[in-house]
């Protein structure tokens, strides 16, 4: 059984995209689809980065916190 992952990360989501950009000039599956898979990806990527800001600002935070 294929087993699901908990999450992605920035270098597997641009596998996905690369390999559905391969896919799409092979002509293995639609624009369409490679588009609704982009969409995701993008949606992932931003979510991903946002979330690493806001670990950062949260350590800095923390940082400023220990210094008073």
């Amino acid at each position: 059984m294929n087993e699901t992952k908990k999450s992605l990360d920035l270098a597997e989501i641009n596998e996905i995209l690369s390999n559905a950009l391969l896919q799409v000039s092979a002509r293995k599956i639609s624009p369409k689809r490679a588009q609704v898979i982009s969409r995701i990806g993008l949606a992932l990527s931003k979510n991903i980065t946002n979330m690493e800001l806001k670990q950062r600002i949260d350590v800095l935070e923390q940082m400023l916190t220990d210094r008073k």
